[in-house]
């Protein structure tokens, strides 16, 4: 198939105008130029998947919750809520997940998943998928618990399992290194979240032995230069939040200086509870204007930076480069085509600068996975009917105990 469109942006490569790519048996065979597309998108631009670097799609219902509330008490609202979910209901809202990332451009998503049911909703909607299975040192025989959960995750073409130790507040060191260990001992990646809040007090060099290039460091609002040289000399990966971090009242993390520095790093929405929503594109911007505001830069971050963060730093970030994360003959025909007819940014300066700002769901045209169109403008997908039960159950559990 070609699909062609006024730009590709392939990434790894200088944009490409009147650009088509070509794709067969799911694999990116070449990027042309002027040919006769099957599929063209007049006003649009070809991009590599985006790459939401870090996710928790079982609380795509949560949006809003516990707003305001400091870190802390934020974490205990989001705990009393979730207590009162199914995993029907944690099901649901993986499904809704999933449907709002394709329909976003979305191609690959690495979530940490509390009861795995990212994993089915993924390998239903034909979603790339890295699920890390959390862990807390406050289970009972979490070594156990771990591999049989790491056993029981469902697995696909497209979806494959890690590890996440959850955060220094909830895991001990000890743990932290038995969780890594597990997974190493299974080839399999790591995430976890450190340095988001000040409710952290532990910095990387406490983790010496257990953080390396197999497991993202998520968030880092609290990075110190001292850290930031831990990472780029033992390779860690970073994955940057900004949106879930400003609205939490986090910060923002030093993203310019760990780019400086050599540090991988990629982009994610964290979870609607905190982001709100899923948007990658809205996550893009607020990169840029929270680096340029933090720094007094204008340019403290660049639109063509920060798309790289969203696809091919986020593939790096969680071990997927080599396959997709650019538009490369040989690599997996993860695309996203954006359509910005009618909009203020037509007719083109700067494609990158274009798909970046006015880049939004709304304005998707195309989602392919894997050389399949996975959602196309316009579609229904049905997932998302039972958001609305999710949300009353959460309500009422929190208004019960406030009762109380």
């Amino acid at each position: 198939m070609i699909v062609g469109a006024d730009w590709v942006l392939p990434v790894d490569g200088p944009p490409v105008e009147r650009g088509t790519v070509t794709f067969e048996d799911g694999v990116i065979a070449a990027v042309g130029q002027g040919e006769t597309a099957d599929l063209q998108v007049p006003g649009g631009v070809i991009l590599p998947g985006l790459v939401n670097a870090h996710t928790h799609l079982e609380y795509t219902a949560m949006s809003g919750f516990g707003d305001g509330l400091p870190f802390g008490p934020w974490i205990q609202d989001h705990i009393a809520r979730k207590a009162a979910l199914s995993d029907a209901d944690l099901l649901d809202q993986s499904r809704a997940g999933v449907a709002a990332s394709l329909a976003g451009g979305v191609t690959t998503v690495a979530d940490c998943c509390y009861a795995g049911t990212v994993a089915q909703a993924a390998i239903e909607g034909g979603l790339r998928a890295i699920v890390y299975v959390e862990g807390f040192s406050m289970w009972e025989g979490l070594e156990q618990r771990m591999r049989e959960r790491l056993d029981g995750l469902a697995r696909g073409p497209l979806v494959s399992p890690g590890v996440s130790p959850h955060a220094p507040f909830t895991v001990t060191l000890e743990d932290y290194a038995m969780m890594v260990g597990l997974a190493r001992e299974r080839g399999l990646p790591c995430a976890t979240h450190l340095l988001e809040s000040d409710r952290e007090t532990l910095h990387l060099d406490a983790f010496a032995g257990v953080l390396g290039p197999d497991t993202v460091a998520v968030h880092l609002v609290r990075a110190t230069t001292a850290d930031i040289e831990l990472l780029a000399a033992s390779d860690v990966p970073a994955v940057h939040c900004p949106r879930s971090n400003a609205l939490l009242g986090c910060g923002t993390a030093p993203v310019p200086e760990m780019l400086a520095a050599g540090v991988r790093v990629g982009l994610g929405t964290d979870s609607p509870n905190s982001a709100l929503d899923l948007d990658m594109w809205a996550e893009m911007r607020a990169a840029i204007m929270l680096a340029r505001a933090r720094l007094g830069q204008a340019d403290a971050l660049t639109a063509a930076t920060v798309l790289r963060m969203a696809t091919l730093g986020g593939a790096e970030a969680i071990g997927l480069a080599g396959a997709l994360g650019s538009i490369t003959p040989g690599k997996r025909a993860d695309l996203t085509v954006l359509d910005l007819s009618g909009s203020g940014f037509l007719p083109w300066d700067d494609p990158v600068t274009a798909a970046v700002y006015g880049g939004s769901p709304e304005r998707v045209a195309l989602t392919i996975v894997d050389g399949r169109i996975r959602y196309e403008r316009g579609q229904e997908s049905g997932a998302g009917a039972g958001l609305a039960a999710c949300r009353s159950k959460m309500i009422a559990a929190v208004s019960s105990t406030q009762a109380v």
